[in-house]
This record gives C-alpha cells, sequence and structure tokens, in this order.
C-alpha cells in the first residue's frame, strides 16, 4: 500500500496553509487545517469500503469520522486520538499522570514552564533544538497560571511557593517602582509578559527606552491595558490562605502584594458620574481591544474586596478594612448585555475591535465564581456560556471550567473527555499534549483537565462544600481532595450516588452539600 494517499489536498506543497484529509502513514488517517493537524494511526482498513468524514467548525475545530463513528478532534487541532478505554477510565489516567508531570517541575525554584515544562525535546518544528519553546523563555500570566489553580485541591500546596514567591515576593518592589516611574502613581500593577525578574518583555514593551517616551506604557497592543494578573494572583493567594490558615502568612507575604495591586486600580482610575471607577483606556484580555469596564478586572475587583472583607477580625487594620470598603463600592457593576433580547454577562460595558479568541464575559464565573449554579441569577451567566462566539477543548482554552462551575454536566463531560482523549501526534506519552496553542507537553492543557475534574467533584463558597456539582450519573468515583479550612474530603460514587463519604475534621460535615448526584 502506498505511504499516502491523498483524499483532498488544497495544501501549497510543504506548507499547512489550507485543507487537507489522507491516509497517512499507511493506515493512518490524518486531516489538516491551516495549522491544525489531528492524525489516528490504524485507522483504516485494506479490502473494506469505509466512509470518512471531516468537520471543521466554525471556530475550526477538526473531527474526524469513519462510518459515522466519532474518531477523534472536537478539541484545538494538533494530535491523535487516544481511543484505548471508556471514557472514565482515560479520564482518570490522564488526570493521575498529569499530575505527576505537573508535580516533576512542581518543585523548582521558578514557576512551571506552561509551554513544554521540563520536558522540552528536539522536536520536527522547532526552528532549534531541544531548549525551543513557542513564546519564548519568559513568563505570560493567563497561561502561567493553569497548572497551579488544581495544586490545591490536590493537597499539593507546597508546590505554588515558586509562583507565589515570583510574583508576590521577588518582583513587588520592581512592580512599585515602575509604576510610580510610569504612571506617576502608587501601587503595583502586573502585565501579561515578564520575565522572572519582573521586567517586561523587550518585544512587548518596544525597543525605545521609557525616558525618550511620551507614553512609558508597553507598545504592544496585544496586553497593553490588561491587568487582570493581580487580581487573579490575589484570588490564589487567598486560596492558599483559606486551605492552610496560616496567618502570619497572610499578613507577612499576601496582604502587602494584595494591597499594592488593588491599589493600583484604586489610583488609575477616575470615578464617573455614578461614583463609580471609569476604567479606560481598557481592554478585555487580549480578545477586544478598546473597552470600558471590562469583565475580567471589573469581576476581579470584586471578587477579591468581598474576600478580603469576609477575612476574621484582626487581619486587617482598621484603616485597610475602610480602604477595601471603599473600594468595593467603587467597582462598577459587572457589564452584561442583549443575547437574543435577553440579558446576558458582556466582555465590557462597551467592547470593540476584536483581536483574539477569548471570552472574557465568562470570567464572572471562573475564576472569580461571581456566578455559578449556587449563586443569584446564573441564567445571565448561562446565556453568556451558550452564546460565547470562541469555544475549543484544547490548550489554555477554558470551556469545560465554565460548564462545570454553571452545573452543565453533559458540557463539561464531552470537553474533558476530548481533552484526555487528545496527545501529541509525535509523542508517546499519553498525556505530552500539545503543542496547541503553545509548546509541547502543554501544561496549559493539562492543567485545565485536572481543575475541571475536580470542579465537576467539588466546589467550595465560603464555608460551603458542593459535591458532585457537575457529575455525570454513569461515572462512578473514588475520590480524595482538600477543601478550605484543612478539610480532606474522601468518598466513593457508585451508581449515580455518593455511597461512602468521610470528611476530616468531622466538624466540617455540616457544610457538605451534595448536589448532581443523589445522596446516600
Amino acid at each position: 500500500m502506498p505511504s499516502s494517499q491523498r483524499i483532498f489536498d488544497k495544501l501549497t506543497a510543504g506548507v499547512n496553509n489550507g485543507f487537507l484529509l489522507d491516509a497517512y502513514p499507511d493506515l493512518g488517517l490524518r486531516a489538516i487545517v491551516g495549522e491544525r493537524v489531528v492524525q489516528i494511526p490504524d485507522a483504516l482498513s485494506v479490502g473494506v469500503w469505509q466512509h470518512i468524514a471531516a468537520v471543521v467548525s466554525p471556530s475550526g475545530e477538526v473531527t474526524l469520522y469513519r462510518d459515522g463513528q466519532r474518531l477523534a478532534g472536537g478539541g484545538d487541532g494538533y494530535g491523535t486520538w487516544v481511543g484505548d478505554g471508556d471514557d472514565a477510565e482515560v479520564v482518570s489516567r490522564a488526570y493521575r499522570l498529569q499530575r505527576f508531570v505537573r508535580t516533576c517541575a512542581g518543585r523548582g525554584e521558578y514557576p512551571i514552564k506552561f509551554n513544554g515544562s521540563i520536558f522540552t525535546v528536539p522536536h520536527a518544528g522547532a526552528p532549534g533544538d531541544a531548549d525551543y519553546r513557542r513564546w519564548g523563555p519568559g513568563y505570560w500570566w493567563q497561561n502561567t497560571r493553569l497548572p497551579y489553580y488544581a495544586m490545591l485541591a490536590n493537597g499539593d500546596e507546597e508546590q505554588m511557593a515558586s509562583l507565589v514567591r515570583m510574583y508576590a515576593v521577588d518582583m513587588l518592589p520592581l512592580l512599585k517602582y515602575r509604576t510610580r516611574a510610569h504612571l506617576n502613581q502608587d501601587g503595583a500593577y502586573l502585565n501579561e509578559c515578564v520575565y522572572f525578574w519582573g521586567d517586561i518583555f523587550s518585544e512587548s514593551y518596544g525597543w525605545t527606552p521609557a525616558a525618550e517616551r511620551e507614553d512609558k506604557l508597553q507598545a504592544s497592543r496585544w496586553h497593553k491595558w490588561e491587568w487582570v494578573a493581580a487580581p487573579e494572583l490575589s484570588g490564589l493567594l487567598l486560596d492558599y490562605y483559606d486551605h492552610t490558615g496560616n496567618r502570619d502568612w497572610l499578613r507577612e507575604v499576601a496582604l502587602p502584594a494584595i494591597y499594592e495591586f488593588v491599589l493600583f486600580f484604586d489610583q488609575r482610575y477616575a470615578l464617573d458620574e455614578t461614583g463609580h471607577y471609569f476604567m479606560h483606556p481598557a481592554q478585555a484580555l487580549e480578545t477586544w481591544w478598546d473597552c470600558d469596564n471590562p469583565m475580567p478586572e471589573v469581576a476581579g475587583l470584586h471578587a477579591i474586596t468581598s474576600r478580603l472583607l469576609g477575612l476574621p477580625a484582626g487581619l486587617l487594620t482598621a484603616e485597610e478594612r475602610a480602604f477595601y470598603q471603599q473600594v468595593a463600592a467603587r467597582v462598577p457593576p459587572p457589564p452584561t448585555h442583549l443575547v437574543n433580547g435577553e440579558p446576558a454577562l458582556a466582555p465590557a460595558a462597551r467592547f470593540a475591535q476584536k483581536s483574539n479568541i477569548e471570552n472574557p464575559e465568562l470570567y464572572a464565573v471562573w475564576p472569580f465564581r461571581l456566578y455559578s449554579f449556587d449563586r443569584p441569577n446564573p441564567e445571565l451567566a448561562i446565556r453568556a456560556y451558550e452564546a460565547r462566539g470562541d469555544r475549543g477543548h484544547g490548550g489554555w482554552r477554558h470551556d469545560s471550567v465554565f460548564a462545570a462551575h454553571l452545573g452543565l454536566t453533559d458540557e463539561a463531560r464531552d470537553s474533558l473527555v476530548i481533552r484526555a482523549r487528545s496527545k501529541a501526534a509525535t509523542e508517546r506519552f499519553p498525556v505530552f499534549w500539545g503543542p496547541n496553542y503553545d509548546w509541547t507537553p502543554d501544561q496549559c492543557h493539562g492543567g485545565v483537565l485536572e481543575l475541571t475534574l475536580q470542579k465537576m467533584l467539588l466546589q467550595t463558597d465560603g464555608d460551603r462544600i458542593w459535591l458532585l456539582p457537575a457529575w455525570p450519573a454513569d461515572w462512578d468515583a473514588d475520590f480524595r481532595l482538600h477543601a478550605p479550612r484543612r478539610t480532606v474530603l474522601e468518598g466513593q460514587v457508585r451508581g449515580g450516588r455518593l455511597t461512602t463519604l468521610t470528611v476530616t475534621p468531622n466538624s466540617r460535615a455540616s457544610d457538605v452539600l451534595v448536589v448532581g448526584a443523589s445522596e446516600r
């Protein structure tokens, strides 16, 4: 049999710039759509008529079918389809192995590199050697954070040390100095792209020295006015405190950094006629470049000030509490707009100039949890989720996490299974995902996978612990997860029912509520 048989080929020779569907290699099946590649080895049989179909969604997702059965895809391209085992088995294996891969790099001096971790190897698509990483050697916040969100529920709190140390301790003096020097104000702003010592990427800042500029912010428009990193980091710091209860750490490490981050926003924006911040110029992530009151920063400030004001008495001074109360009153309400005549969460109060494929309106669902299955007005978020313009199940995309928070079990499950079953076509290890948007092995892809499975099983809101908020009734489970206040939950789900549960300490058992599956 020839090594390759073209079914359809509209590519420039040697370049992935069109569409191709072929049998390659030998009995394998491959689809190429632009830079996205989906490949399944041994998908075809000799001497048998088979119906092959490739479907490309409006967002560019590629799905392959044989005789009406899905073989691979539905995610963000790049990779082969892990077909062995049922869905629950594949998801469980992916979760365990991703935790192993993440832990291998999680105790280093510096945060985990999202674009390859410590496992980069020579790659046919790399322009250099095994040290090559797409997007370079620095840290991009929206990517770097993703492996860290699942650590606390796994009991891997010690692995957060390098992230906290770099962003909240070592960088902080430079961030404060830069804010004063560049913007003539107090506080600290944390931008998207930084080297480990805190400086902005040269490519992002531009090559003209600050002293020669009137506008001293970075030149790159991709994240010039995107400042959600500080509220997100503040949330992770408060998560760490909630789990560990370490008050000395909170006072000495977390609260000083959070204060500077919040102070930046308070001094950055003037008040409008309603007494709220008018957040402009601003952008909603990298996607909407011309905004007023972008959802990520608005939701972040609401979430952070609420959590700070909910801390036990004595952890904030009277002056700090008064400051956070003032900020909370000044943050504008989460923006909404009409979708098919019904109100839904919006990317910003006003948004224009779309340049990327994120869904910033849903940051109010995750990571900031202003809207979820158990909170008021979840329909605002569900409408936004259903109307989202960009969709996908690979790399840094968060669709599965949004779905889990909103109690959309089928959507969360389907997205999670697609994520768990896809892997890099060039790699043997089943959790070396990528390159997706970044590089192999892609730690954004694995981090979202870990977090999704956890959120389907367990979510917390203040003292409340919700079990099975988005858990499929036909998936059995044995789990051991950690919750705030040094709480450990161990249990089993069988046949759609929570059959056993042990809560340590037992005093927290009254805070547990079971949803989704039937309680024993």
